[in-house]
């Protein structure tokens, strides 16, 4: 209904939901403006109108009644009819992108895949892939040559694959990726050592104190500039070890499958999270500006991979972090697989699936805490949850929110450390309210926060961080 009809509206939430872009809102009401004749979801990227030009919708029929017509950018009908339009058209280039990078020359060539004109394609990639397309491009070239050397091609047949102009251009994107020349990459394939060159400025506190966030954890010890991990690769358990000297991270592994043991390594230590664009947007911030300068070179490190992120996000719901630490070590202990020094794997979900939550409870853990993890093992082991940037945010959210026990905080948290998607917004996250309020000396409720955290699309991923890290949070 219009909000003239709107009984029970708060009209200036909705308008305040609709000024965030919030694509969590999209289905909840459609907003109409009465100057252009139309009506959108509340995530559409179309310019904001003023509130006294604005009416509120529950269907697109009651928009329609209203006189007024659906957006060509939002396609808010598509969405209504359970189709999700921009969706599908990211997912479908993202596809053809990664499929073949060497097919695409320029984005002038990805945005005739799209139909969409480059400026289009650019806010389609932010909105589904949280990166510009042409970094997307470049990820993709990357990832394909990857491919090409792990089949045991060479060097030349990775750089006609990857679809890069210039050999030069080839080994500078490379090593910024993966830490590894071409060829010291294609070594992976029979050596247990590897030197990864970390990024300029890279700061490697952080990343040990995340790793270190519990010091009886028998999956990760920290000790000096370095830390041990224990996961399962192929299943089977294996240690990697990472130091930290003079600009190198030099890691040894026991894993038969040293390319696995890298990819987990480069996510650990938030390769793939470039804060160059953050920083020469925010250095002289109001509100950041100082955080930034006092951590510059800021990385988000990720979980080893998406399902233990996931994991941690859900034991944490709404507990304090020394109980949270002490329910993920138990399950770890109890039901990882041993590697023979000792140390522990975490569990996949696949074990976790095969548990009743009973077997979680006689752990200590609350009873609706035990069959919520249970329940998201189940839907990841189904297929039902994915992790993948080869899909869109948006339909990742939604495979997360069918989920029983799963809502807005632990999704965003899953997208920001399991995958390492660059604009989330953990919003009710209380170490993020807990750290704006030290720097505003007022502790903001949940749409303050959003308000707050707004202007720092599309890297609010690294602007969370960067609070977290002020108050030492650790989440």
């Amino acid at each position: 209904m219009g909000a003239r009809e709107g009984r029970g509206w708060d009209e200036a939430l909705l308008y305040r939901q609709f000024l965030e872009r919030n694509p969590e809102f999209d289905g909840q009401f459609l907003t109409g403006v009465i100057t252009t004749g139309i009506y959108c979801l509340p995530s559409c990227p179309a310019r904001r109108p003023k509130p006294e030009n604005v009416r509120f919708f529950r269907t697109p029929e009651q928009a329609r009644r209203f006189g007024l017509r659906p957006c060509h950018r939002c396609h808010p009908d598509a969405l209504y009819r359970g189709e999700a339009w921009s969706e599908s058209i990211y997912e479908r280039t993202a596809e053809r992108i990664r499929r073949n990078p060497a097919d695409f020359g320029d984005l002038a060539a990805v945005a005739r895949t799209a139909g969409l004109s480059r400026t289009s394609l650019n806010s389609l990639f932010h909105e589904h892939g949280h990166e510009s397309a042409g970094a997307f491009l470049r990820r993709a070239r990357i990832e394909k040559a990857c491919e090409a050397l792990r089949a045991g091609k060479s060097a030349t047949d990775a750089l006609a694959a990857s679809g890069f102009e210039s050999a030069s251009a080839f080994h500078q994107h490379f090593v910024a990726r993966t830490g590894l020349t071409p060829a010291a990459f294609a070594r992976l394939g029979r050596e247990s050592e590897f030197r990864l060159r970390l990024p300029a400025r890279y700061r490697i506190q952080e990343t040990l104190a995340f790793q270190g966030r519990d010091p009886g954890s028998p999956s990760e010890t920290v000790s000096g500039a370095g830390f041990r991990k224990c996961l399962e690769i192929d299943g089977k358990p294996a240690i990697l070890d990472i130091s930290i000297d003079h600009g190198l991270a030099i890691c040894h592994t026991d894993a038969k499958n040293v390319f696995a043991a890298h990819g987990a390594v480069i996510r650990m230590l938030g390769f793939d999270c470039d804060p160059a664009g953050f920083e020469r947007a925010h250095a002289d911030d109001e509100l950041l500006g100082s955080v930034v300068r006092r951590q510059p070179g800021l990385r988000v490190p990720l979980a080893s991979d998406g399902w233990e992120a996931l994991a941690w996000a859900v034991i944490g719901q709404q507990i304090s972090l020394r109980a949270a630490v002490r329910f993920r070590r138990e399950m770890i202990a109890t039901f990882g697989e041993k590697h023979e020094s000792g140390m522990v794997a975490h569990p996949n979900a696949r074990r976790i699936a095969e548990l009743e939550p009973a077997a979680l409870v006689r752990l200590r853990f609350p009873a609706f805490k035990a069959e919520y993890l249970v329940s998201a093992a189940r839907a990841v082991t189904s297929g039902a949850v994915r992790f993948s940037r080869e899909w869109s945010a948006l339909h990742l959210a939604r495979e997360m929110r069918a989920v029983r026990g799963i809502g807005a905080w632990t999704i965003q948290y899953s997208l920001l450390r399991g995958i390492g998607f660059a604009d989330c917004l953990p919003a009710s996250d209380a170490g993020l309210m807990r750290g704006l309020g030290q720097m505003t000396g007022a502790r903001p409720e949940e749409t303050a926060v959003r308000e707050m955290m707004a202007k720092y699309a599309p890297f609010r991923s690294l602007a969370t961080y960067h609070v977290w890290r002020t108050g030492k949070e650790l989440e």
